[in-house]
């Protein structure tokens, strides 16, 4: 899919920083960062919009420099991410492989791997965790043709990332939108079932999926407040009440509430990415540069990671700095 810079939005406060350098950052008891020179207060400035400014990623590093064995040339085009237990766990669409990576991002480092086996590109779009009991990771193909339809089919998982089965989503793409079919997918558990709330790319529809012997059947959809009018939706999450949706093309993030007593979400938060430079310094200057975000998880209330896709061939060479990395970013007081 293409992404284009989005229209310049208010000015914001310009702080210098030093990108993807992480070597003086400090991990808390409570598992978020403090201290070293990349790791920058978030700036919750307000644009004449509304749109608070996330501040410069507390840390950020390219997927290949934390696997052992892979260089420039691999490409991890990063479209899913989900937090859990001190490791980011990574899907990505080119490969049916999980990239599992430390919460610190040690580069080269045996501390992370790639989980699963398989060849080819995964069409995976999102993944998230079930944690009820057995533990159970899902991750979502965004569309695959079933007869004459399209459908997400959610994969399931052990807790070590082994292979279970494949069941399909109750909800249907024709050949002409199947590219725009579930870009996310996060689990909810409530009144003892299983749920997994998808995300629709070129909607922002949010299909509530509740787990039967045979299909993730559809018994809800949530629409999104008007104020997410995104161009694309790229990602959800959800933790507790606290529900984020991503989009790529417009580099912003919406973190927004999520009713326990019905199908619904209110209020909430609309983000950008922080702006930089055409070297791909974070603060420096007014260029979009993180036009790829494809996943979002909670990391806690004061944190998210975001991951990035790859960047297109007709993307301004700046917003190739931040492509195909993990990012993680302080969520304003």
């Amino acid at each position: 899919m293409k992404k284009y810079q989005l229209p310049v939005c208010a000015a914001f406060v310009a702080v210098c920083f030093f990108a993807c350098n992480k070597a003086n950052d400090h991990i808390n008891s409570d598992g978020s960062y403090s201290g070293g020179r990349n790791s920058i207060a978030s700036l919750n400035v307000n644009s004449t919009s509304g749109v608070k400014v996330l501040g410069s990623p507390v840390a950020e590093a390219k997927i290949y420099k934390l696997i052992k064995g892979y260089d420039k040339g691999d490409k991890f085009e990063a479209s899913g991410v989900q937090f859990v237990d001190g490791y980011f766990y990574v899907a990505c669409d080119n490969s049916y492989q999980i990239v599992k990576i430390k919460q610190s991002l040690p580069e080269n480092s045996n501390e992370n791997s790639l989980l699963g086996s398989g060849s080819g590109d995964s069409n995976f779009e999102g993944i998230t965790y079930d944690n009820n009991n057995t533990p159970n990771f899902f991750v979502v193909e965004e569309s695959v043709a079933n007869g004459n339809q399209y459908q997400p089919r959610i994969r399931e998982y052990n807790g070590s990332m082994v292979y279970q089965k494949s069941i399909w989503a109750d909800y249907y793409f024709t050949s002409a939108n199947k590219n725009k079919a579930f870009e996310g997918i996060a689990w909810v558990f409530r009144g003892g079932e299983d749920y997994i709330l998808g995300l629709v790319e070129g909607t922002g529809k949010i299909p509530v999926l509740k787990k039967t012997s045979s299909l993730w059947q559809k018994v809800a959809e949530i629409t999104l407040p008007s104020s997410v009018s995104f161009t694309d939706y790229s990602d959800i999450t959800v933790s507790g009440n606290k529900i984020a949706v991503t989009s790529q093309q417009d580099s912003r993030l919406w973190i927004g509430t999520l009713s326990s007593t019905d199908w619904s979400v209110t209020g909430g938060t609309i983000y950008e990415f922080p702006r930089g430079n055409s070297s791909g310094v974070v603060g420096a200057g007014n260029s979009v540069l993180y036009a790829n975000i494809e996943g979002v998880s909670f990391i806690n209330d004061k944190q998210i990671v975001v991951v990035s896709d790859k960047a297109k061939s007709d993307q301004p060479a700046e917003q190739s700095y931040k492509d195909q990395s993990i990012h993680i970013f302080n969520l304003p007081l």
